[in-house]
């Protein structure tokens, strides 16, 4: 999937599309002992609200863009305002981190979605902060 997020991010920008928001999902598992985090990028296509969620995890990088809820048994840790944000730039964001590979105790899930969240702080101001 690493390849086909290049292609999808290209693809968006052809379009002149723009991401208006960027959060961090929390989704606990193993009865809410562990929490996976994903990074979810909001945008509109038309007059449809989109979220392209990047999900990072042992078996390297998964993304899914649609419509729906992107994490429907999670809850948003933090969330900030990103209009400025074009495909291209989180392109150059995946990039950098591209070929790291997953390692639980130094760039798993919650690294590579903090890493994310604090790239797309161009003009960005925090709309929900963890309590």
């Amino acid at each position: 999937m690493r390849g086909k997020l290049s292609t999808h991010l290209e693809s968006m920008s052809s379009r002149n599309l723009r991401f208006r928001h960027v959060a961090i999902w929390r989704d606990p598992f193993l009865g809410g002992t562990i929490d996976h985090h994903t990074v979810v990028y909001e945008y509109l296509d038309g007059r449809r609200l989109m979220s392209l969620k990047l999900d990072w995890g042992r078996d390297g990088l998964h993304f899914h863009d649609s419509p729906e809820d992107p994490c429907p048994n999670g809850d948003v840790l933090e969330r900030k305002w990103c209009a400025r944000l074009t495909p291209v730039e989180v392109l150059l964001h995946w990039d950098d981190v591209k070929e790291r590979n997953y390692e639980l105790s130094r760039w798993n899930c919650q690294h590579f979605s903090r890493y994310m969240y604090d790239k797309a702080d161009e003009g960005g101001v925090d709309m929900v902060k963890p309590s």
